[in-house]
């Protein structure tokens, strides 16, 4: 690829992305991520709806993590959801990841996230109108938050 080309290419994907609706783009759920405890985010995120537990969600997470800098958690979903949230109990922003999901799915995430300590960590998912979860405990021995 030669210089010109290259040009090229990256003025029609400047235009193309300058032309996109807004809406394309991810709104920041500021109220949501400012929550200060895990009862507030729960009321704030899910209301009065009740939260099933489901062995249909798998989270994958070391039970012990030795840098809370940086604790791989992953989520396997075999409900067809249409939201996903990863809640960490202890956290000072308890909600960490979420995400609305084009039609029902099979979601799988794979990330990592800061914990400030040893917390419950819990995955929520919305599949036909209903929420479930799944929660495993990740003790921290270094903390980052």
């Amino acid at each position: 690829m030669n210089r010109r080309s290259f040009l090229r290419a990256f003025a029609l994907g400047g235009a193309a992305v300058s032309i996109m609706p807004l809406h394309a783009f991810a709104a920041w759920q500021k109220q949501y991520f400012t929550d200060k405890g895990y009862k507030q985010a729960l009321v704030n995120l899910f209301g009065t709806a009740s939260i099933g537990q489901s062995d249909k969600i798998t989270i994958t997470a070391p039970a012990v993590a030795t840098n809370g800098a940086a604790v791989p958690v992953e989520v396997h979903c075999d409900l067809e959801a249409d939201k996903m949230f990863l809640l960490v109990e202890n956290n000072s922003t308890p909600l960490v990841y979420s995400i609305d999901l084009k039609g029902p799915v099979l979601p799988y995430f794979n990330i990592r996230i800061k914990m400030r300590e040893s917390s419950p960590v819990h995955a929520v998912v919305r599949a036909g109108g209903k929420y479930y979860r799944a929660t495993v405990n990740v003790d921290v021995t270094a903390q980052a938050c």
